[in-house]
């Protein structure tokens, strides 16, 4: 299956997030972008803390 830039996008992002428990710091260090920009990136996947 082929998957879209945003799809491989929201799947990376996703990857990151879990395996830094959603520590936004150690994404926004392991993605190289701001915090802002995770989480608007968060908002515009529609991605959901788990248990939140």
């Amino acid at each position: 299956m082929i998957m879209t830039v945003k799809e491989v996008e929201r799947k990376h992002l996703s990857t990151i997030l879990e395996k830094t428990g959603w520590d936004l710091e150690k994404t926004e260090c392991i993605l190289k972008i701001p915090v802002s920009q995770v989480k608007r990136k968060i908002k515009e996947h529609g991605l959901k803390k788990p248990g939140a």
